[in-house]
């Protein structure tokens, strides 16, 4: 699957942080955008110590906030990355949830996506802990477009123009 070049930045220059926090025990979700002008911004949701947020709160506020930014056309690429226990087929639709625990860790998921239309899960398997942590080559799974929607053709609109 050919993927954006800005896309496979994010992936190259996000995903060594993600993995060298993770061999130090942490689990936090990461994000980070590239703007117009082609800098990369790394993301970081901080609370007041009073407020517990889960991690799909944490995806979400982020789809939330690049969204708004992507409707302004202030960002070209997001990359949120967060670990997962893996696909999970139970339900009527296959999905990539947040893990519960730590234990439950299993995947690095990143959610992809381009204002040229390029939306992936990007799919990290791994084993093991600490510094003795294995991981898999990772694969790309299409997904459903939730940051760049403007950039997306209306139902509603005809695909053809009067002249």
């Amino acid at each position: 699957m050919a993927l954006h070049a800005q896309l496979d930045e994010l992936i190259h220059r996000v995903l060594p942080v993600v993995q060298h926090f993770h061999s130090t025990g942490m689990f936090a979700p990461h994000a980070a955008t590239i703007n117009a002008a082609g800098e990369l911004a790394g993301h970081a949701l901080t609370t007041d110590g009073s407020t517990q947020l889960s991690v799909q709160q944490t995806i979400e506020h982020f789809e939330t906030k690049f969204a708004e930014q992507a409707e302004s056309r202030e960002i070209e690429a997001t990359g949120i990355f967060y670990h997962s226990s893996g696909i999970d087929t139970s339900a009527t639709r296959v999905s990539l949830p947040p893990a519960g625990t730590t234990d439950e860790c299993k995947t690095i998921v990143a959610l992809l996506e381009h204002s040229s239309g390029d939306s992936v899960y990007l799919l990290v398997p791994y084993n093991g802990e600490g510094q003795a942590i294995e991981y898999s080559v990772g694969k790309l799974v299409a997904k459903p477009v939730k940051i760049f929607l403007s950039k997306q053709p209306s139902a509603n609109k005809p695909w053809w123009k009067l002249w």
